[in-house]
């Protein structure tokens, strides 16, 4: 009775830690390159994707949406 609790233990913990792994891997694929403040950049996403070099676009962060970020 021990050993087929212990292995329903082992089983969810993986499943958890798999959870955990997929989730924080993510979050860290979206990391932003700020350039500038968004009134220099009035059209963040295509100034990113164009003259930037990020294909991924661009967008304005806070605080405020004030800086433009380019997504790496």
């Amino acid at each position: 009775m021990a050993a087929s609790f212990f292995s329903a233990f082992c089983r969810i913990l993986v499943v958890a830690m798999l959870i955990v792994a997929t989730l924080s891997s993510y979050g860290a694929s979206a990391r932003f390159v700020c350039r500038g403040k968004c009134e220099d950049f009035p059209d963040c996403d295509n100034w990113c994707r164009t003259a930037g070099g990020y294909p991924k676009g661009g967008q304005c962060v806070p605080p405020f949406d004030q800086y433009c970020c380019c997504i790496e």
